[in-house]
């Protein structure tokens, strides 16, 4: 018997066999046929993460703008990328604010800020900060597989469970009904009126069922 595992799109919620659902090449969740688009090379990508890529929050008119675009042109091929100043000056076209080269608060990983989201939009962080070399490293953040609760399937069932189960149970025993325990207490009432009519006398022992086999009732046994 086969197991058809399902699952929910990521962004329409709607449920669909596992094997039918496509992983974003961005954010590597899954999504249904509908909910994605294809770049230029054929890859799966979800319109959320497409949306972002056509729109970025950052603001095109940035001057910060170039450098988001030189680390998400290096992201294709390398996850670390260690930059001067003075390259990144190069990169963007203009000269880095005071703040930038005597505090390192400035490079501090931090939405919302025109700078920061710069290289936050396209999936990298600042890992260290150097004033005195006066250079940057950047780490690209590779984005987990989140962890979905999967359908546990069915187990093969091992020998001794199977042999536990064809193991057969003792019998639990069952305290007699009152129908029975008062047709046994009116048998024995019956012995006990039939022991109690017969007579006996002194001297005289009764015959066994074997001699009452042998004699007559008024024959005597020499």
């Amino acid at each position: 018997m086969r197991i058809i595992v399902e699952e929910g799109c990521s962004l329409c919620g709607v449920t669909y066999p596992s094997h039918l659902l496509h992983r974003c090449l961005r954010c590597g969740r899954l999504y249904c046929g509908n909910c994605i688009v294809y770049d230029d090379e054929g890859r799966p990508i979800c319109l959320r993460c497409a949306r972002k890529k056509v729109s970025p929050t950052v603001v095109f008119r940035s001057k910060y703008t170039y450098l988001r675009e030189y680390l998400a042109r290096k992201a294709k091929y390398s996850s670390y990328a260690r930059l001067s100043f003075k390259k990144i000056e190069e990169i963007m076209g203009d000269r880095l604010p005071p703040s930038a080269l005597h505090n390192s608060q400035w490079w501090s990983n931090i939405h919302g800020q025109s700078h920061s989201d710069a290289w936050l939009s396209v999936g990298w962080k600042v890992e260290e900060v150097d004033l005195e070399k006066r250079e940057v490293v950047f780490r690209r953040e590779i984005p987990r597989q989140i962890e979905k609760n999967r359908r546990k399937r069915r187990k093969p069932v091992s020998a001794a469970f199977k042999a536990l189960a064809l193991k057969p149970k003792k019998r639990r025993r069952k305290s007699p009904s009152l129908s029975k325990i008062a047709k046994a207490q009116a048998r024995i009432k019956n012995i006990q009126r039939r022991l109690s009519g017969q007579r006996t006398f002194r001297g005289l022992k009764q015959r066994s069922t074997y001699e009452k086999r042998l004699y007559k009732p008024h024959e005597k046994p020499e």
